[in-house]
């Protein structure tokens, strides 16, 4: 099957939100960021994949993963490859996620994130909420990867 990756738009805010929606994450703020996401369409246009970006001045906030399982584990790198890339020319020198997964964190190691420690975050990265509601699971493990 034919998959396109593509910056998300505009146009794109009501399917997005409704495939974030679907998987049980909040969209909330999609429409103020919409420009930092990248999403992977299948041939007939409907979005199996996205993932994006909270922007706060040079670091960032991946957020949203959501991935459809008709996708092999390539098309999940490429997404990821698609983020950084796109967070780099907007500036975002530092990405940080929130993971509650263990399994995930080997796989995020090999995406070039290394996990860190809750008290070296930065304090402004603290007041976004989806960063200070993540860090409420007691599982939660953060990871960053600097350019």
């Amino acid at each position: 099957m034919l998959f396109q990756l593509k910056i998300a738009e505009e146009k794109d805010l009501g399917r997005l939100t409704d495939f974030i929606e679907k998987a049980g994450l909040s969209s909330e703020g999609l429409d103020s960021i919409i420009d930092y996401f990248v999403m992977l369409e299948d041939g007939n246009h409907e979005v199996v994949a996205c993932i994006g970006v909270e922007p706060l001045n040079t670091h960032g906030l991946l957020r949203s993963l959501v991935v459809s399982d008709k996708l092999k584990q390539a098309h999940i790198v490429t997404l990821f490859q698609s983020i950084q890339t796109l967070a780099e020319k907007k500036g975002i020198s530092s990405l940080y996620l929130v993971t509650n997964k263990e399994a995930s964190v080997h796989f995020l190691g090999l995406m070039g994130f290394n996990q860190i420690e809750s008290d070296v975050i930065p304090d402004e990265m603290l007041t976004l909420d989806h960063m200070s509601g993540s860090l409420e699971d007691p599982n939660a493990m953060i990871m960053v990867k600097s350019s």
